[in-house]
């Protein structure tokens, strides 16, 4: 009997932490389910990110995405051949959209998860170490954040040439201060509790309590920082798309897709309102999402 208790008991404690885990995550989705707008954030969202990887495959007009014309079919109105009706090239407005939330959706993706990368990078080592470094780093934080970011990502943006990745350069370049301001705070508040106090008498090293302990439990702030920012990421993108410094044709993009469509309206309206009803979509969407789990992950929200 003796033998038996000692073989279960080391298993215990991960029992009990897993039920523990489950039971926040139920906690979790409860709260976020009261809130039908966040529910149907998350819904649209969802669609939108499925349409952006299966584009490729479902897109009805793949020689229009690549560049193709069908003069014959100048400007035709929505209709069963052409949902979303043609452009003056004749090419399939909606092919275009859909092909164009890959480029949006993902860049704008990639800005966020370069600008955390970068500013919690930056903003761990100012919040951990303090003094002169911190001095320094928040110093260079505080220059950019002076600077308006969409007026700096232009100029960014036109001074490495139009292109997707150099788009995604420009902007995470204005987006990671943020970041690092935010990650700097909380690392501050959590290097001097007790857990990290006894990690250092431990003889642990900074990477170790940084990367093992402190910035685990700072992910809750980031991640519904993220996810607010994913839609101004994508209305970003569409903006520099928009003056003409961002993706340029014939790669579809929703911003451009806009910009092309201004000496059309309003006679064909379609050009324009479509791409635009896109971007408002995935704007709305990440807010909502973004506003369900900021109140999930709020520790005062948790019982």
């Amino acid at each position: 009997m003796t033998d038996t208790q000692n073989t279960l008991a080391p298993t215990s404690p991960p029992k009990r932490d897993q039920s523990a885990r489950l039971e926040n995550w139920a906690r979790a989705f409860y709260r976020f389910r009261q809130s039908w707008l966040s529910v149907i954030g998350l819904a649209i969202v969802v669609v939108l990110v499925l349409l952006a990887f299966l584009a490729p495959l479902i897109v009805p007009y793949p020689e229009h995405v690549a560049g193709g014309t069908n003069t014959a079919a100048r400007f035709l109105p929505p209709g069963a051949e052409y949902w979303f009706g043609t452009n003056a090239l004749g090419q399939d407005m909606f092919s275009l959209v859909l092909v164009g939330s890959q480029v949006s959706l993902f860049s704008g993706l990639a800005v966020v998860v370069i600008a955390i990368i970068v500013g919690g990078i930056v903003g761990a080592i100012a919040g951990y170490f303090g003094g002169w470094i911190d001095e320094i780093l928040m110093r260079i934080t505080d220059l950019l954040l002076t600077i308006p970011s969409l007026i700096l990502a232009m100029a960014v943006a036109a001074a490495l040439g139009t292109g997707v990745n150099n788009m995604i350069i420009a902007i995470a370049i204005t987006w990671w201060p943020a970041y690092a301001r935010l990650v700097r705070g909380e690392v501050i508040g959590k290097k001097e509790e007790q857990f990290i106090t006894a990690s250092r008498a431990l003889g642990a090293g900074w990477p170790r309590i940084l990367g093992r302990h402190i910035l685990p439990n700072i992910m809750s702030p980031i991640i519904v920082k993220a996810s607010l920012d994913m839609g101004f990421a994508v209305l970003t993108v569409a903006s520099l798309g928009f003056v003409g410094i961002g993706v340029k044709a014939p790669t579809p993009e929703w911003g451009t897709l806009l910009s092309v469509a201004r000496a059309d309206m309003p006679d064909y309206w379609w050009t324009a309102v479509f791409p635009g009803c896109a971007i408002f979509l995935a704007v709305l969407a990440f807010n909502l999402l973004g506003d369900g789990l900021r109140d999930v992950m709020d520790p005062k929200a948790r019982r």
